[in-house]
């Protein structure tokens, strides 16, 4: 019995690194655009993953490996593409790796997470007419 308590808490405890456990396969960015009036596509090799806006300024994207591009423009405003980039996170790689090698947090995309908070500034646009 005393075998057993001991196998279960080391099997927890590396559990407990493994990023699809710790931090989940999504995440919540929070964007701030200035001026309020930008709208802003989110998008994944081609694949729209949803807007966000001066009024809605949260999504929650999968994590992946492949960088997400954030499309934005405003009336009067030049538009502005930012790349988010990810990273591994040390929990997918740590744990996961000790668990099963870590395949699963590559497979399921945990092991990696982009910036929490963006910020986007649009520049005021010099074409007239």
């Amino acid at each position: 019995m005393k075998t057993a308590l001991i196998h279960l808490a080391a099997g927890l405890t590396l559990l407990s690194g493994c990023a699809s456990v710790t931090d989940g396969t999504t995440q919540t960015v929070v964007f701030n655009l200035s001026p309020k009036e930008t709208r802003c596509v989110v998008s994944r090799e081609g694949a729209t993953l949803g807007s966000v806006s001066g009024k809605q300024n949260t999504i929650t994207i999968g994590k992946g490996a492949k960088d997400v591009l954030v499309s934005c423009s405003a009336p009067g405003y030049d538009d502005v593409t930012q790349r988010l980039i990810s990273k591994t996170q040390t929990s997918g790689v740590v744990g996961g790796f000790f668990l099963d090698l870590g395949i699963t947090d590559m497979m399921t995309g945990a092991m990696w997470k982009y910036p929490n908070d963006i910020t986007i500034v649009l520049e005021k646009s010099e074409r007239r007419g």
